[in-house]
């Protein structure tokens, strides 16, 4: 027996917030003829629980509410290629870092929050050096995921750990962090980025 399918009801709505995605943003989903090359291109789009193809629809119908909730732009690695290769370049990469952000303005619960945490602490270590420190990096990480709650098996503790002493031995890993001549430059792009995304 087929699965009951819902009915899509249209109210003359459904491209406001597409409107005003493009207002903000500038970007342009009204122009998707949803050729997949998107989909094609992205290099995780098997790990993802809707395509990019199907989250610029979703926009398109004003679907809102079940984009928000779904994992597929927590998996992106913001590799760019599908805004690379759409046609009518539309910048599929910048919408989904857009909902991401939509996500943690409206205080929602994100459906990959590890993966979210890490988004976090990855901005606040930038934000406070002007480069990344893998090891403080990582020491926020897992204080952060402690705090939430996970406890990781004892085989990745004692894995993690024997590549920290082997980055050491290699001299790969700064225990201190340095600061970038720069961090005022990225404390203010970074600026810019909240309030656009707040805007």
């Amino acid at each position: 027996m087929q699965p009951r399918m819902t009915a899509l009801t249209i109210t003359g709505r459904e491209q406001t917030w597409a409107r005003d995605l493009a207002l903000e943003t500038g970007i342009q989903v009204s122009s998707c003829y949803q050729c997949l090359r998107c989909t094609n291109s992205c290099p995780v789009s098997s790990f993802m629980d809707i395509k990019p193809h199907q989250i610029v629809r979703r926009v398109l119908l004003g679907q809102q509410e079940s984009l928000l909730s779904c994992s597929a732009f927590w998996v992106c690695l913001s590799c760019e290629m599908c805004s690379t290769y759409c046609p009518n370049e539309i910048d599929v990469a910048a919408l989904m870092n857009r909902l991401k952000n939509m996500v943690m303005e409206l205080h929602r619960e994100p459906a990959e929050p590890p993966i979210a945490t890490f988004h976090q602490v990855f901005l606040d270590v930038l934000g406070r050096h002007g480069r990344i420190n893998e090891l403080q990096l990582m020491n926020r990480f897992q204080w952060r995921m402690l705090l939430q709650g996970y406890q990781p098996p004892r085989q990745e503790v004692l894995r993690d750990l024997g590549l920290m002493l082997e980055l050491l031995r290699r001299k790969r890993l700064k225990l201190l962090p340095e600061k970038s001549a720069a961090v005022e430059e990225i404390r203010q792009l970074a600026r810019l980025g909240g309030e656009e995304a707040h805007s």
